[in-house]
């Protein structure tokens, strides 16, 4: 089973479909209701992830269907400003989704891998991430985090079949990336070798991978075009 959060975001919802192909899927949301969509592969469940109460009850709720599980995390919040007058409640609602949020919907379905001796962990983090723009403090803190959070799972559950990676994604036509400006949008695509933006089964082909690849633990995985 998939279980993918962030189901109704902008690569969530466009990936789904692609993601339907490779096994069942339960797509998380939170404020955006998705689309309809006539797949019976795919059921939708409205949590919020940074309440471990939420995540416990849907948890519950699923129990008795929970196996060989595959975590993708696509849940995300971006809220920009420069550091000196960062509000502190902006810097509080990133890191709760991006990172607490991300920690508790993973450890609650961790004994599930465990028992079942098999499991994938599936961060997602960004290129800018790593790259320190300028007014993504807390965006940026959040999505490098997830680099150290992935190894130190990978090593923990390495014994029991699970692995923990991270995709680290580049310049997609969805998501984030189209709520920038038009000049930042050019200058991202100026340092692309091939000037291109990426096509989202990159993602989902990258995802295929890491779900038939044991060996491949602890990684970080560039989905960039070469930027």
């Amino acid at each position: 089973m998939i279980i993918l959060s962030g189901a109704s975001g902008g690569i969530g919802k466009e990936i789904i479909n692609q993601l339907s192909g490779l096994d069942r899927v339960i797509g998380l949301y939170n404020n955006s209701i998705p689309g309809k969509i006539n797949n019976k592969e795919i059921i939708y469940e409205k949590v919020n992830i940074e309440e471990e109460n939420e995540v416990r009850g849907f948890v519950d709720k699923y129990r008795q269907s929970l196996s060989r599980i595959t975590l993708i995390h696509l849940a995300a919040a971006k809220i920009d400003g420069l550091s000196i007058d960062y509000p502190l409640s902006n810097w509080d609602k990133v890191m709760n989704v991006n990172l607490r949020g991300n920690f508790i919907l993973t450890r609650q379905l961790l004994k599930f891998m465990v028992n079942d001796n098999w499991g994938r962990v599936i961060h997602v983090s960004s290129q800018g991430a790593v790259e320190g723009d300028i007014g993504t403090v807390a965006y940026s803190s959040s999505k490098s985090a997830l680099l150290g959070m992935s190894k130190v799972m990978a090593k923990e559950y390495a014994r029991f079949n699970i692995t923990s990676n991270v995709l680290m994604l580049g310049a997609f036509e969805a998501g984030l990336y189209l709520q920038l400006p038009e000049e930042q949008k050019k200058a991202i695509l100026g340092r692309i070798p091939s000037k291109k933006l990426g096509n989202l089964s990159n993602i989902s082909e990258a995802i295929n991978f890491l779900m038939r690849s044991q060996f491949v633990n602890g990684s970080v995985i560039n989905i960039d075009g070469g930027a």
